[in-house]
């Protein structure tokens, strides 16, 4: 009769085990779930300006700080997903974001892309920022939701491109501010800072928020 009763009871025990077991492991695979859905339905757009330039050269290239940026970002970008890299038309946005692209094996994809025609004109490293801002935010819209997009673009169509992306212009905002912009163009934008990075989320109802950082010094 003891024997029965201990049989009776190892195995009332191994059910009850079995039971928390499954318990446990349906409760991670529905937290699983519900992280990646979410990580789905949220597109990510990481912003930043151009690294420090060679002023007195007409096609503006990155120089040696400038060059050593890029590098930074390639450090500080680590552990984050990316899906896509764009870039505005110029060399000095695509050089900035080149070392990134090629840690990550993805391909940088300029908007507009440069040799093409806007107003009968040629794109190339001297047209004009504000040429970029439309073709940018198209660009960026049509993503498929749950991307993580680097967008590398300059001082005059970067805070154009994020309120073209649903961030709010205040005229009481201030630079570097979470959540708002102080407007749309380059008057006010922070012409000696080249480590700003400006993170915009954008959920699948179309809710957006924006943070700020900087990356190196």
């Amino acid at each position: 009769m003891t024997n029965i009763r201990q049989f009776t009871f190892n195995r009332m025990l191994a059910g009850m085990v079995y039971l928390v077991v499954s318990l446990s492991l349906s409760l991670f695979l529905v937290a699983c779930a519900t992280t990646g859905t979410q990580a789905v339905d949220t597109t990510r757009y990481y912003l930043i300006r151009h690294a420090e330039i060679v002023k007195k050269d007409p096609n503006k290239p990155l120089n040696t700080k400038g060059k050593a940026r890029a590098q930074v970002l390639v450090r500080y970008m680590q552990g984050t997903r990316l899906t896509h890299i764009y870039a505005t038309h110029t060399d000095r946005t695509r050089d900035t974001a080149k070392a990134l692209a090629k840690a990550r094996n993805l391909r940088i994809e300029q908007f507009p892309a440069p040799g093409s025609s806007i107003k009968g004109e040629v794109v190339n490293n001297r047209t004009k920022g504000k040429f970029a801002i439309k073709p940018m935010i198209k660009a960026l819209q049509a993503v498929p939701n749950g991307s993580a997009v680097l967008v590398s673009a300059n001082s005059g169509n970067l805070y154009a491109i994020m309120a073209g992306l649903g961030v709010k212009i205040k005229e009481t905002c201030k630079n570097n501010q979470d959540d708002c912009l102080p407007c749309r163009s380059k008057k006010c934008f922070p012409k000696k800072q080249f480590n700003n990075i400006w993170t915009v989320l954008k959920q699948a109802d179309g809710q957006v928020t924006m943070s700020h950082g900087q990356y190196g010094d």
